[in-house]
């Protein structure tokens, strides 16, 4: 029987790594930022006649009220109000990330969705950077390019489900994850929602904020690294609890292996976890107390996805983890042990019960660890081939690796082609925007269709009564409010007390409007037409 191979000291991996050099890691950022940035910039240089590019590609409904929240920062606001509702309610810390880039927008004037772009650049580049750090602090030096790039560009296989139909296996259908969800991979992430990659960094920084604790306690490490974490929290909450779990299963195996913490580097880890509750109180507060806020979380529905989905979407990655897992286990690595147990915890906690509904939201950074472990189990696999063959089969490998990426990449090409129409606003509806941006009242709120009721806070500033699927409190009941109100037989008096009852004092009219609404504005004396262009009306209601 073997001996057991004794816990790896991570100071040797700190000495090899001494001379810091950042030329690929900055140049590999750059190169990530530039080709997520392509697509955008053809489709605003090829925006068809009539047009006007919306600035979105992937999960558009959501990506425009992070543009709303970007608006209110710029017009000074660290409070939240949702303007996808006409529920009355007082503005809540929330969505912290893009109010702070609203205040940014402000300050480099800046228009919202120009700021939207740079928060997806410079989480590119923090992402690739922590990532960076965290490969020179757990890997030998000839690993870390290739973690590098397998944990921002590494994909899985999904495009085989979809290829497929989606079939069902085991009665559930098997879906193409890392084609619908940006959080499953680095590059998807960079492409389509920037503080998915915000969170990816802040969750690599606090994890390595607490490997220096562990090895050397001192306030100051305690203090940034409670402050990266308290950053975090404002981002995605429900991480904190998700770090400290791994945390303590990491402490877990290496007290397994005989590695004994001190009473000091415990209360040091223990104090920075610490400076996240006051934060983490307060949105448990806001959850459960403040009412429009909590009935917007019940309205949450982001359950765990299949387990073969999921699985079939790390595809090869995962598949060379788990070898890597293996590695860590044999060779008793105190670094790698954190990455070894990241990905089993996770994989626990989403399926156990939530009662928030909010397993999806847990699987922030899990392609970290998978793509550095993958990296060790890839050269562990390829080690038994000869060095020249290795390398060779490395190279082939590589991109069936990274596959997906290389899709997601292609269906934003095919969407700055001008191929798909929801991609753009109408140049009618464009100019009414503008108009309204410049033009309303502070206290006014549109009644509209979700389809214009979504892109009016975003573009314009002004609340609606319904527009988003989620931040719209009861959004389909409300829709058929809206239908069953603006239909014939339907008395002036009924309508002028909806509009007063929710705060309506402008009605949008145009194109979806006609189509889905079987009412005539201009045929009510109470409703004054304040602006005319192309196919849209808006009407401004008269109250005496």
């Amino acid at each position: 029987m073997a001996a057991p191979l004794p816990v790896i000291s991570p100071s040797l991996r700190t000495e090899r790594g001494a001379a810091l050099d950042l030329r690929f890691p900055l140049f590999f950022a750059a190169a990530v930022s530039l080709l997520s940035l392509l697509p955008y910039l053809i489709a605003y240089a090829t925006t068809p006649p009539a047009h006007h590019f919306a600035g979105f590609f992937f999960i558009a409904d959501d990506a425009t009220t992070y543009l709303a929240k970007i608006r209110q920062g710029a017009e000074g606001a660290w409070t939240w109000n949702d303007p996808y509702t006409s529920e009355p309610h007082g503005g809540v810390f929330l969505f912290g990330f893009y109010l702070f880039f609203g205040h940014l927008s402000a300050l480099l004037h800046l228009p919202p969705i120009a700021t939207y772009h740079l928060a997806r650049i410079t989480g590119a580049f923090v992402l690739v950077l922590s990532v960076d750090r965290l490969a020179r602090r757990v890997l030998d030096q000839p690993l870390r390019r290739l973690a590098l790039v397998l944990v921002v560009l590494g994909s899985g296989l999904g495009f085989v489900a979809q290829m497929l139909g989606d079939p069902a296996v085991l009665g559930h259908p098997l879906e193409a994850l890392d084609l619908h969800l940006p959080e499953l991979t680095g590059f998807y992430s960079i492409l389509a929602i920037p503080h998915f990659a915000w969170a990816t960094a802040l969750i690599v920084l606090s994890f390595l904020g607490l490997l220096r604790l562990m090895d050397s306690p001192g306030w100051r490490t305690v203090v940034t690294t409670g402050a990266l974490m308290s950053v975090l929290t404002a981002i995605h909450p429900q991480m904190i609890p998700v770090i400290f779990l791994i945390w303590l299963a990491y402490q877990a195996v290496l007290f397994l292996w005989g590695d004994r913490p001190t009473r000091r580097s415990i209360s040091a880890q223990l104090a920075a976890f610490a400076l996240t509750l006051p934060l983490l109180a307060y949105n448990a507060w806001i959850l459960y107390r403040d009412p429009t806020i909590a009935e917007w979380a019940r309205q949450w529905r982001h359950q765990a996805p299949g387990p073969l989905s999921l699985a079939l979407s790390l595809g090869l990655p995962l598949l060379a983890a788990v070898a890597g897992m293996i590695v860590a286990w044999r060779r008793r690595d105190r670094d790698l042990a954190l990455l070894m147990v990241w990905p089993p915890v996770v994989f626990v906690l989403l399926y156990a019960p939530n009662i928030a509904n909010i397993q999806r939201r847990l699987l922030d950074a899990l392609y970290v660890p998978i793509g550095v472990l993958a990296a060790v189990g890839l050269r562990a696999l390829l080690a038994r081939t000869g060095a020249i063959d290795a390398r060779r089969l490395e190279r082939l490998l590589l991109p069936a690796f990274c596959f997906s990426s290389a899709i997601v990449l292609a269906v934003a090409l095919r969407f700055a082609s001008g191929a798909f129409p929801e991609a753009y606003i109408q140049a009618d509806t464009w100019q009414a925007l503008q108009w309204l941006d410049t033009h309303h009242s502070p206290g006014d709120r549109v009644l509209s269709s979700p389809q214009a009721g979504l892109l009016l806070p975003a573009w314009s500033e002004t609340p609606v009564y319904v527009g988003h699927y989620s931040e719209t409190l009861d959004y389909f009941g409300k829709i058929k409010q809206v239908n069953d109100i603006l239909r014939p037989g339907v008395s002036d008096s009924a309508i002028r007390s909806f509009f007063a009852a929710n705060g309506l004092t402008l009605l949008y009219w145009g194109p979806d409007e006609s189509r889905a609404i079987t009412f005539d504005p201009r045929a009510h004396s109470y409703l004054h037409q304040i602006y005319q262009g192309g196919a849209v009306a808006i009407y401004r209601l008269v109250t005496n």
